[in-house]
Parts: structure tokens; sequence; C-alpha cells
């Protein structure tokens, strides 16, 4: 009886053991998998969840039904060149020719609007009938910065439209740009293998024409791209680039000293310390160094957004360091 009684414990013990074992693959499995998660899986929860801080309502309704297939429609030759007109004209004479403007707007299916909740500036963005992915727009009127702040994929890159929003605020920079048209969802990829709707890398989209309209009306620009990634092996949360292999000045190695004291994880150098998220075909990179601007691409990885969101100490000291770094050459 005793050994029959030993044997039995000793087989629920094993049992036991084993469903233990197998729990805590089970709960590695998932964390690794949540780690490794895609941005469009994420992208899902946060379309939906409340933005954790402010950004205005007017850029917030701008991108309603993004992501609906066909909403992004290639721009013709003459749209893009009446958005850049229209942007430049803008950032030239600002308040003064805001209303004089506002017939060349609509007729661009656009529409000049007030930001309540940033005193100060306007907001160029779609009519409600008119949308087809054609972006958003804010431009500061009384401008003192040369900074441009975009967030080309904030359908895709979680988080990165209110990353973007503060560091515009924060930052007092010139002009906001953000898509209004998921990169993949909303519209078919074309005969070359091409997304018409990932602005970043599309030269004629809308969005370019009007970094076009910015470049035309100011000089000595530096344009920061928000990004995000899902965790890679490479192991950097944050990758700063200047869109090319051969970087000039100090900006990417300042960013880097900027950073890296906020505990957020390595912060990567491309192409010195990552091979990977270079932005070498970024279009608005190619345009602003073409034009004698300063470009800086700011890849976060998806646990170092979920670290920003999270933390609006961290927050600040993230984006008023970033600031800090990109004064000088």
């Amino acid at each position: 009886m005793r050994q029959a009684a030993f044997g039995a414990a000793v087989m629920i013990a094993a049992v036991l053991g084993s469903l233990a074992c197998a729990l805590r693959s089970a709960a590695d499995s998932s964390r690794r998998d949540g780690s490794a998660r895609s941005n469009e899986a994420s992208m899902k929860a946060s379309e939906k969840a409340p933005i954790p801080f402010d950004c205005p309502a007017g850029l917030v309704s701008a991108r309603r039904g993004g992501s609906d297939p066909d909403r992004y429609r290639v721009p013709r030759d003459a749209d893009r060149a009446a958005m850049t007109d229209l942007v430049a004209r803008l950032v030239t004479g600002g308040a003064a020719v805001r209303a004089s403007l506002g017939s060349a707007a609509a007729a661009l299916g656009f529409s000049i609007d007030d930001v309540p909740e940033w005193p100060g500036t306007m907001l160029l963005r779609e009519l409600p009938a008119e949308r087809r992915g054609g972006g958003a727009y804010v431009l500061r009127l009384a401008r003192t910065s040369t900074l441009i702040v975009q967030a080309p994929h904030t359908f895709f890159d979680e988080g990165t439209l209110p990353l973007g929003c503060e560091l515009f605020a924060r930052a007092g920079a010139a002009a906001f740009f953000i898509e209004t048209a998921h990169r993949y969802k909303s519209a078919e990829v074309d005969g070359e293998g091409d997304h018409p709707a990932d602005v970043a890398h599309a030269p004629d989209s809308l969005f370019q024409a009007a970094t076009e309209g910015l470049l035309r009306a100011m000089r000595d620009v530096t344009l920061v791209q928000v990004h995000g990634f899902a965790s890679r092996e490479a192991g950097a949360e944050v990758v700063l680039s200047a869109g090319t292999k051969r970087p000039k000045g100090d900006l990417l190695s300042r960013a880097q000293r900027a950073l890296t004291p906020l505990s957020l994880g390595r912060i990567a150098r491309f192409p010195d310390e990552s091979t990977e998220l270079g932005a070498t075909t970024n279009v608005q990179g190619t345009l602003v160094r073409a034009r004698g601007g300063r470009f800086l691409h700011v890849e976060m990885s998806s646990d170092a957004r979920e670290s920003l969101l999270a933390n609006t100490e961290l927050r600040a000291r993230f984006f008023e360091a970033l600031t800090r770094s990109l004064a000088g050459p």
C-alpha cells in the first residue's frame, strides 16, 4: 500500500510539474508573440482605444475612415501643383492671406480651419465629402521655428499620432503633417509592387506636394519624422537616421547622447549601429536634403512607444531632449 501510494504521489507530482511547465511555456510564447507583433495587429486595438493624451479634435477627425478600402486616390498633377502653391502661400502670408485663400483650398477639396487646442495655428484638411487620403496639415501662423514634424504612418505605426502631436506642441514647431489614409489598406498595391498610399515613399502624393510647399516658403528646415516598428532581434528601442548611409553633421550623435540617459533602452544610429530602419527611400527626406535642409528619422519600438504613451514625465523628458539635440549644425 505504501509503495502504491508513493507511486501515485510521484505520478501526480509529475503531472502537475508538466502542467506548470506547459503554462510557463504558453505564457512565454504569449509574451514573445506580443513583443514581436506587427504594427498592423497592434494598430487594430489602438484605433478603438482613446488617445491617451490630447491631439486636436480637428486633426483626429481628419483621419476618420482612413482605413477603409479604396479611400486613397492618387492625385492629379494639377492638384499636386495646387497643393504646393497653397501651402507655400499660407506659410509665407499667414493670417493675412488665410481668408483670401479659402476658395483655393475649397477648389482642391480642402478647408482652412482654426485649431482651438493650439492657438495661433491653422489646419488644412479635406472636406468631409472630398476625402481621398490627401493628408492633414497644421501650420503655425506666427512661426519663429524652422522645425517641421511629420507622422506619415499614424494608422500603421501605433501611437505616432499623439507622440507627433506632443512633439509639435512642446517644440513650438512651424508645422505638423499627418497622412489620412492607411499606407496598406486604403489602396491596392500597384503594378510595380508599390503602395500608393504610403506617403513616406510615394513621390506623387499631396503629402509630398505640401512638403514641397513648405520648403519653397522656408529656409534651413529641419524635418523630424516619427515612426514605429515591431520588436526586432537587433535589440535597439530607438533607431535614429538621417535617411542616408553617409550622414553629415553631428545631429545623430547629439540626438543619441540626449536620449540615452532616459532609460528607454538602446538608442542606435543608422548605419553605424543599425543596418535597418534607415529611411533611405523616404521621399520627404530626399526632398529636404536636396533643398539643403536636415532630416531626422526617429524609429521607436513598440515597447518604447508604450512606455512613452504611459508616462507623462518620460514623454516630456524625451521630447525636450530631442528638441535640444536639434540645435546646431
